[in-house]
């Protein structure tokens, strides 16, 4: 072996065990972003929660007011899940034009939902007052044009 054969194999080695590490760190990093979407569901003592507001013209324009300040960003002013920033993330906002979707969703399980918050939607518990949130609800609903999960559609 001659001297600088020594001095290579030392380094080498170092290349070779940084680019293994930086490989498996990869693989580690791609499956962690290969996660099953996991459906949100409230649990059931949330879901069975009443709205404590009566729908009134005041507490919609204040949800109005409250999405448009808050919500829009993501799910969009028609409440489609189109606002400027869900192009931005991994699972798509939440489209509340969808009747389909909406006929599943109770008072209380979005109240639940936006009170907790999951991944790229946050908490509001701390930021929004118990009555906004409720108002928030019932302005939602309105996306969908659906009567509450449960109850009959008005004929």
């Amino acid at each position: 072996m001659t001297r600088s054969d020594t001095k290579i194999a030392p380094q080498a080695l170092w290349i070779a065990g940084a680019v293994a590490a930086l490989g498996l760190l990869a693989s580690v990093q791609v499956k962690a972003q290969e996660k099953p979407y996991v459906p949100w569901v409230a649990p059931a003592d949330a879901k069975a929660v009443k709205s404590p507001l009566k729908k009134t013209p005041e507490n919609l324009k204040a949800g109005e007011e409250t999405f448009r300040e808050n919500c829009e960003v993501c799910h969009g002013p028609k409440g489609d899940g189109t606002g400027p920033t869900a192009k931005t993330l991994t699972i798509k906002p939440a489209n509340f034009t969808d009747a389909k979707l909406m006929s599943t969703e109770t008072d209380g399980s979005l109240f639940w939902k936006m009170s907790k918050g999951r991944g790229a939607m946050p908490s509001w518990e701390d930021q929004l007052s118990d009555t906004e949130r409720w108002q928030l609800v019932m302005y939602i609903e309105t996306f969908a044009g659906k009567a509450k999960a449960g109850e009959k559609k008005p004929e």
